[in-house]
């Protein structure tokens, strides 16, 4: 956050204290929060009903399939440039030459998301059944066949993946967050409706429609938010402007940069659908699934809501509120994620069992995604962190830096993935995959550190590592006791919902614990936050009282 923050309303500029800044920051962060943990809570709840609906099935394994493609393209094609190209141009021009400016770019800009969208869209109908062959080429005919029929069903949903981002980066430059964070929400609703209302009648073909559907009203809902700030939808907005050339000079390294998922997505689907019939894909799939929530809900909210912060300190050559707020989020993120990491691998077998084991999600199907999602929590760490810095690079528009860490990744992970492949055989399993996947994120990680230290973009300071380095360690203690506890639970025979419970508590008593007892600075900062509130508190209930005595005392003799 900037120490001085200018914020726009209506094209003008107000100026904001850094007390009032901070308060204000925090409210968006909370609200946020539970805005994005409830729409969390209600994708898992549209996992659990998918799961119990098609388990590894035929008819499973071919959705899981086909729900990647339009994503995975959508992402090796644009990705994560819809915002990151957007946003630091936006706040440039509005911050240089105004709203009316920002405005026009962002018009433009639209168009050309439609545009190239739109082409996408009919090239994926068009070739469906080859970009399932090439995305899952172990299926079995009729699997593979039934997946190409549910892509030309979702494909056209890219047109509103595009659109619905675009929209994001708008409204977030505007200082709007919350109705970004609502829009899985109500996608979430439209999918976990169809399944309860629906399914038993339309099945599968229903399911793939009402995932489009999702997408178009993830679009559709921020349309008024975006008009009521200013955006009208021009489709002459010329596409040959300097803002656009600005934004598309960016275009191909911050592509690049966010390549590392949708490889490694396409790479682990190619692989798992050989495991077991293509239930590799599941497996993978929804301990992916359960992964992204966990660390979304974090990272999200520290990367989206401080990209612009970020893009607003590199506009104004703020480069200590830059290095302020990268560290910051680097050391909360493993604060929160380094306990909640370990936990997930420790007590995977129960976590994924309670959560999708019913239905036609049998406890075959629990074991194969809890040794994904297992190895999959070792790279919790790596990508919420990686994500902070990817977008402090994004916002400075240093976005090769980025582009050259996502190009080792890529090349680490299939290196070791196909290597591991032709040396295991089919030992090399979903676990080991996972994991692969992990350690890619690492190496992404790592990269762009050296490059943020190399650069200037983060200081280093003994006391944030010192302070990572007392999460990381109050956190192993933590697993430890809690795989000991887990064992002892099953052997007295204690319920899998029971004992889960029981160790996630001691687990986070232990954690909290073993950091007061390290002195962990951000520990004793929320230790710090608690005192303050509880003695405003106290402090507003003594001053009621004594203005209740003196009222009393004016009505008695």
């Amino acid at each position: 956050m900037l120490p001085e923050a200018t914020l726009r309303k209506g094209g003008a500029s107000v100026s904001e204290s850094p007390q009032s800044g901070k308060k204000s920051l925090a409210a968006s962060a909370v609200l946020m929060g539970f805005i994005i943990l409830f729409s969390k809570a209600l994708g898992l709840y549209r996992d659990i009903l998918v799961a119990s609906a098609y388990g590894s099935s035929a008819a499973g394994v071919a959705y899981e399939t086909a729900s990647k493609l339009p994503v995975t393209i959508f992402d090796f094609v644009l990705g994560g440039v819809v915002t990151a190209a957007f946003i630091p141009v936006y706040n440039s021009l509005a911050v240089q030459k105004g709203k009316k400016e920002a405005l026009a770019f962002a018009q433009s800009y639209v168009n050309l998301i439609l545009l190239v969208t739109g082409v996408l869209s009919v090239a994926g109908v068009v070739f469906a059944p080859g970009l399932v062959r090439f995305m899952a080429p172990d299926l079995v005919p009729e699997t593979a066949a039934l997946a190409a029929r549910l892509t030309r069903i979702m494909f056209p949903m890219v047109i509103f993946v595009g659109l619905a981002f675009s929209f994001v980066g708008f409204l977030q430059s505007e200082g709007e967050y919350n109705i970004p964070a609502l829009i899985s929400l109500v996608s979430n609703l439209i999918m976990a409706g169809y399944l309860l209302l629906f399914n038993e009648r339309f099945g599968v073909y229903g399911l793939s429609a009402a995932m489009l559907a999702g997408w178009i009203a993830q679009a559709a809902v921020q349309i008024p938010s975006a008009v009521k700030r200013g955006f009208r939808y021009r489709l002459t907005a010329p596409l040959n402007t300097p803002e656009i050339g600005r934004a598309a000079k960016n275009t191909v390294p911050i592509l690049v940069a966010t390549w590392t998922t949708p490889v490694c997505s396409i790479i682990n689907t190619r692989l798992a659908s050989g495991i077991e019939r293509g239930r590799g894909i599941i497996a993978l799939g929804y301990a992916n699934r359960l992964y992204i929530i966990i660390v979304g809900l974090f990272s999200f909210v520290a990367t989206n809501l401080l990209f612009p912060y970020f893009a607003r300190a590199a506009a104004s050559g703020n480069a200590e509120e830059s290095d302020r707020l990268t560290r910051t989020s680097l050391r909360t993120l493993v604060f929160i994620i380094a306990p909640i990491a370990t936990g997930v691998a420790v007590l995977s077998v129960p976590f994924v069992g309670l959560i999708y084991e019913r239905g036609e999600f049998t406890g075959n199907d629990t074991i194969l995604t809890a040794a994904a999602l297992s190895m999959y929590s070792a790279g919790m760490l790596f990508s919420a962190c990686g994500e902070v810095l990817t977008k402090a690079f994004f916002a400075a528009e240093k976005t090769k830096l980025p582009m050259i860490a996502s190009l080792v990744s890529m090349a680490f992970n299939a290196a070791a993935l196909y290597g591991g492949r032709a040396i295991l055989g089919e030992r090399f399993g979903v676990g080991a995959i996972a994991l692969t996947t992990a350690l890619s994120a690492g190496v992404n990680m790592g990269v762009n550190l050296v490059f943020a230290f190399r650069r200037g973009m983060i200081s280093s300071r003994t006391s944030d590592w010192a302070d990572i380095a007392k999460s990381v360690a109050s956190a192993l203690v933590m697993g430890a006791v809690v795989h000991v506890l887990f064992g002892l639970a099953g052997s007295l025979g204690v319920g899998r919902l029971t004992g889960f419970i029981l160790c996630a508590l001691a687990g986070a008593a232990v954690y909290a614990l073993c950091a007061l007892v390290l002195k962990s600075g951000e520990m004793t900062g929320l230790c710090a936050a608690v005192r303050d509130r509880l003695r405003v508190k106290s402090a507003g209930k003594d001053s009621e009282t004594d203005s209740g005595s003196t009222e009393g005392g004016a009505f008695h003799d």
